[in-house]
């Protein structure tokens, strides 16, 4: 692989599904601006911006994970890969914010309460033999309120616990991928754990998530067949789905769940 300044003004596939995941960008400012849902957009380009900056990760996917084509390359940095995260952040942070998709996910949230509950005060029924357990009704949450000082040292904690997570799955020697997917997991749990209120944006988030990613991947797959060559499918389970490998919704869901609710977690906000 050429580690070098690499230049090809072209077209490629991978560029172009930038270009559709733009497009889903922008349809969903306009959305917000015609809504006038000002705090979403000021949450709407701090996720997009925000997440640009994982664009300087890409070393650690290339060539482990796959290597793209790319328009213009410098050692194993990409410039789509900027343009990616830019419009993944974007999308991913608000999309759960629709008043359609909120309502899904709010609904879906209560359906898996309903499964825990019910897994919970059975767990108690058989282990604990007591009647009285059983009479619970519901299982309420305390909400975390903090001040500035404490929101900051959360947000430390959060950045801590996810760089640990990550230190930890590096000694097992998985793809990066997986890492990454964890990674996304373990913050996602440590999100819900601190802040119960946003339960329902994590699961809306990798949903929702999940299937704009799935339209765009099945879009460039017919337009470029050879776009799922580029990557290292003898490092990765060999699964498809449409085309593409599993990996790529693996990564679309746990990313979903967790960039959904990170705005509100880190500013300390309620989602409206």
């Amino acid at each position: 692989m050429n580690n070098g300044l690499r230049v090809a003004i072209e077209m490629n596939a991978y560029l172009f599904g930038c270009m559709i995941i733009m497009l889903f960008w922008f349809i969903t400012l306009i959305t917000l601006r015609v809504k006038k849902k000002d705090r979403n957009i000021a949450e709407f380009y701090w996720a997009s911006f925000a997440c640009s900056l994982y664009g300087f990760a890409e070393p650690l996917f290339v060539p482990e994970y796959w290597d793209p084509p790319s328009i213009l390359k410098f050692c194993r940095l990409d410039l789509e890969s900027f343009i990616f995260c830019f419009g993944v952040g974007g999308l991913a942070s608000v999309l759960t914010e629709l008043p359609k998709v909120k309502k899904m996910a709010l609904r879906l949230n209560y359906l898996l309460w309903l499964c825990l509950r019910s897994i919970f005060l059975s767990w108690r029924s058989i282990f604990l033999r007591s009647s009285e357990h059983n009479n619970i009704a519901t299982i309420s949450y305390s909400e975390v309120s903090f001040s500035r000082d404490d929101r900051r040292i959360e947000n430390m904690l959060f950045v801590a616990f996810s760089l640990a997570v990550f230190g930890c799955t590096a000694h097992f020697n998985f793809n990066i991928i997986y890492d990454v997917a964890l990674v996304c997991v373990a913050s996602s749990c440590f999100i819900w754990w601190r802040r119960p209120k946003l339960n329902w944006q994590i699961i809306g988030g990798g949903l929702i998530f999940t299937i704009i990613y799935t339209i765009v991947l099945v879009i460039v797959g017919q337009i470029y067949p050879d776009f799922y060559n580029h990557w290292n499918l003898d490092d990765l389970s060999g699964l498809r789905f449409a085309g593409a490998p599993v990996e790529e919704y693996l990564f679309a869901f746990t990313f979903g769940a967790l960039w959904a609710p990170l705005y509100e977690a880190w500013k300390d906000e309620k989602a409206r």
